[in-house]
């Protein structure tokens, strides 16, 4: 696969119009996997917490494929550990305890919109949009390679077109720059595309991920084939700003 196409384009996106995290309000960073909100938006996350406003993580999967065949951690030690790793992020970027919420739908089988479970977690997400009134909610792009996170996407779509108050969605890259495709470029290039500019809180961001050891360190080191997020992949959210795709706001009107 060519790659070059995708390398070309993460270079253009610091030629993207800059917005202040700010403009977002009160927000809601959907997570399919726990270490998503820090890799995506964690440095928006900590300006818009550190200016006043409310923002919530909703984390979506319980993780627990990331190290299928470890003894030490089966699947729901697993699950506790990623749990605890993911508050601890939201910490670190200036959340609470009480601004995280575990919907724990199985690890790569987050119901998609042809599954008999969709509807149910579509409501339980209306529930949580609802309480929570976020203004913006930021969540993995609509076409991510993984499965999870392109079942994230349509459960908040769904949920949202229900909505009589219908928040501004803002997509964020997760694999793009490491599994993306010229096709994946030529939608994205058709779509609102803003910058935000995390310089201030990138140390904050870079603790955050660290708290996540289960998916950055041999901490689990009894599954060979257990995943880990390479350095390659790390250094594409270790630069001073965040990318955001949006589509048309009215996208839900009629």
């Amino acid at each position: 696969m060519d790659s070059q196409p995708v390398v070309d384009f993460e270079k253009k996106m610091a030629d993207v119009p800059t917005v202040p995290a700010s403009s977002f309000g009160d927000s809601m960073v959907i997570a399919p996997h726990a270490d998503d909100e820090t890799l995506g938006c964690g440095g928006t996350a900590a300006l818009l917490l550190r200016e006043g406003f409310t923002v919530q993580f909703v984390f979506v999967s319980d993780g627990t494929l990331s190290h299928p065949n470890s003894k030490k951690y089966p699947a729901p030690r697993l699950r506790v550990l990623r749990e605890l790793e993911a508050i601890h992020a939201v910490e670190i970027l200036g959340g609470k305890k009480e601004n995280v919420d575990f919907l724990s739908l199985p690890d790569r089988n987050v119901p998609h919109a042809d599954s008999l479970y969709f509807e149910s977690v579509v409501r339980l997400m209306m529930a949580c949009i609802r309480q929570h009134q976020p203004q913006t909610i930021f969540i993995p792009w609509q076409n991510d390679p993984h499965p999870d996170h392109r079942a994230s996407f349509q459960i908040l779509t769904e949920a949202v077109l229900r909505l009589d108050v219908k928040p501004r969605i803002l997509q964020y890259p997760i694999w793009l720059w490491e599994m993306g495709n010229v096709r994946d470029i030529e939608l994205i290039s058709k779509m609102q595309i803003c910058g935000v500019d995390i310089r201030n809180v990138l140390e904050i961001k870079r603790k955050a991920l660290d708290a996540h050891q289960s998916q950055i360190t041999d901490l689990i080191d009894d599954d060979p084939d257990g995943f880990r997020l390479s350095e390659e992949m790390i250094a594409h959210f270790s630069n001073a700003r965040e990318i955001f795709f949006e589509n048309e706001r009215t996208i839900f009107d009629g």
